[in-house]
């Protein structure tokens, strides 16, 4: 963490550290390295030209606030900060925090913010981070129910919390009773159910992170068409990659860093190295941003993959399960693809859906007796592959009519389970069996950014010489 604040240390020497908004009045397209893109909130303490990192005395933490359409948490986040940076110092980096991908109530990414801060009026930061709250969630939207925690310290069971609404389904109750146990500020609107995410996030330990650069769209351009030169992303992926991922999909010729909705996210640059996601940043041409947020994240971990129970495979949960190919892959309308595998002596369903596109390749390859590991939720008694570690491959063989010795001829069949026949001179034979060369190797294979979940570890970020990974 010291370690990539310092990093960026320069850069927020030569932008300054003070929040701020690009004051440009028009919308044409604009170099990102001339606009006001990151001077946007008091990432870290500037002192005397040395980074000072403290603990945090306060966490805001919220969740649940957007709707299909439109507003974002995180986009409530930055506007919160810029608010509150007059009575607090930012500790760190803001978090933001994915959850389990399985939740049945969310509406694209599961993620809740956190935001670790040093203030002497705790009482009218929660004030303000309230008002901001009711300002900026889309509370007419029938599943919109926000809810904003604002914490003194994180205690174990705000931790074992977080682990459970990463990896599990989790109720409003169980974050209410959590947050009256431990004596904790909340509030929470409508159901409440943001009350969950918002208590995981302030709970939230990431013994891996990355980093995600989110930038955002003007008020006045929301739900408009973003601007964006294509040719200036795919050149700062080139630049950039692997220290940043999932800006481009090479296969399909997309750019997947930036969203089609009317939310104000501009996009997001992911990456585990923040001078390269600087560097990329530099590089695009977009519309002018409104503001931009460096994100410290458990995005691309893994974080929400289970290793195998010994018991019943759980419904909506995630995991990684050692498995054995149980039969031919099949595939159904809309190009889904399924196939049939067994996990500790019990039947298991994994399906690679049309969104993975040449993922399915793999799956299609797999034959009876491969060993292999899967990665992926289980909704509807069927586990949606996230990643594929193909472990050994089996020997498949076929048989064969053999050539009569005599007539150098091939023999027919005789019958089921009589071998074969020359029908000149009556010689019979048994059938010839002949190993066939499998065109799937050993080796670890993932599906493409487009379909990638945000909590799926890309492969690009393992040092493993067997790993497939996809642009």
């Amino acid at each position: 963490m010291m370690e990539a604040l310092c990093a960026l240390a320069p850069f927020f020497c030569q932008l300054g550290y003070c929040l701020g908004r690009s004051r440009q009045k028009d919308h044409r397209m604009r170099h990102s390295s001339k606009t006001h893109l990151l001077p946007v909130c008091q990432i870290y303490i500037w002192k005397s030209s040395k980074l000072r990192i403290s603990v945090p005395q306060l966490t805001i933490s919220m969740d649940d606030t957007d709707s299909d359409k439109g507003l974002c948490t995180t986009y409530l986040a930055a506007v919160l900060i810029e608010r509150i940076r007059p009575l607090a110092e930012l500790v760190g980096l803001p978090r933001l925090v994915r959850l389990n991908p399985c939740a049945r109530f969310k509406t694209r990414g599961n993620a809740a913010v956190a935001i670790l801060l040093n203030t002497s009026r705790p009482d009218d930061v929660r004030e303000i981070a309230l008002q901001t709250l009711l300002e900026l969630s889309d509370l007419s939207g029938e599943n919109t129910n926000p809810g904003l925690v604002a914490a003194n310290r994180a205690t174990p069971a705000m931790h074992d919390f977080y682990r459970r609404a990463l990896t599990e389904i989790v109720e409003i109750q169980d974050a209410v009773d959590l947050l009256e146990e431990e004596g904790i500020w909340y509030r929470g609107l409508k159901k409440g159910r943001g009350l969950i995410g918002a208590l995981a996030a302030a709970g939230a330990v990431f013994p891996d992170h990355t980093y995600e650069l989110v930038t955002y769209r003007r008020r006045d351009r929301w739900g408009s068409r973003r601007a964006m030169k294509e040719e200036s992303v795919w050149a700062a992926d080139a630049a950039t990659y692997p220290h940043t991922w999932d800006s481009v999909d090479y296969a399909q010729r997309r750019i997947v860093f930036s969203p089609h909705s009317p939310d104000p996210v501009l996009f997001g640059i992911r990456g585990d190295d923040p001078g390269y996601i600087w560097k990329a940043l530099r590089m695009i041409w977009s519309e002018e941003p409104e503001r931009a947020v460096l994100y410290l994240t458990n995005q691309g971990t893994d974080s929400h993959l289970l290793p195998g129970p010994s018991t019943e495979i759980g419904e909506d949960q995630s995991f990684y399960l050692e498995v054995t190919v149980a039969g031919l892959p099949w595939e159904i309308e809309g190009g889904h693809v399924f196939v049939q595998m067994v996990y500790d002596g019990r039947p298991l369903s994994c399906a690679a859906f049309e969104p993975t596109k040449r993922f399915r390749d793999v799956v299609r390859a797999l034959r009876p007796g491969d060993r292999v590991a899967v990665c992926g939720a289980v909704r509807g008694k069927t586990l949606n592959m996230e990643k594929l570690d193909v472990l050994d491959v089996a020997s498949v063989t076929v048989k064969e009519a053999p050539c009569c010795p005599v007539c150098l001829r091939r023999m027919k069949s005789a019958g089921r389970g009589q071998g074969y026949r020359c029908r000149r001179c009556g010689t019979r034979a048994a059938a010839l069996t002949r190993q066939i060369a499998r065109a799937l190797q050993p080796g670890l294979y993932e599906v493409p950014p487009s379909a990638r979940r945000h909590l799926a570890k890309p492969l690009i970020r393992l040092d493993d010489p067997r790993a497939h990974p996809s642009r």
